[in-house]
């Protein structure tokens, strides 16, 4: 019975560890994306290419800010067993 109870408990930590790393990575892409899609339609609109470049890159450090709140927090948690 605690062989199972360890098993099915590693097996839902693994899924857990998983889906936030494809969190992190989807965020990673889908700030990306927007970051270059800003920048895109900055360039558009007359902006020289460098001061758009430099606004952009707000979408990457609100990326980063809300991933070191998040990291903060999982490793916060107390784990009692």
């Amino acid at each position: 019975m605690k062989v199972s109870i360890i098993v099915k408990a590693g097996l839902h930590l693994s899924i857990l560890v998983l889906d936030l790393v494809l969190l992190w990575l989807a965020l990673g892409w889908n700030a990306r994306k927007a970051r270059k899609a800003f920048e895109r339609e900055l360039v558009k609109s007359g902006m020289p290419k460098e001061v758009a470049k430099r606004l952009a890159e707000k979408y990457s450090s609100v990326k980063d800010e809300v991933m070191k709140q998040f990291w903060g927090s999982v490793s916060q948690i107390d784990f009692k067993i």
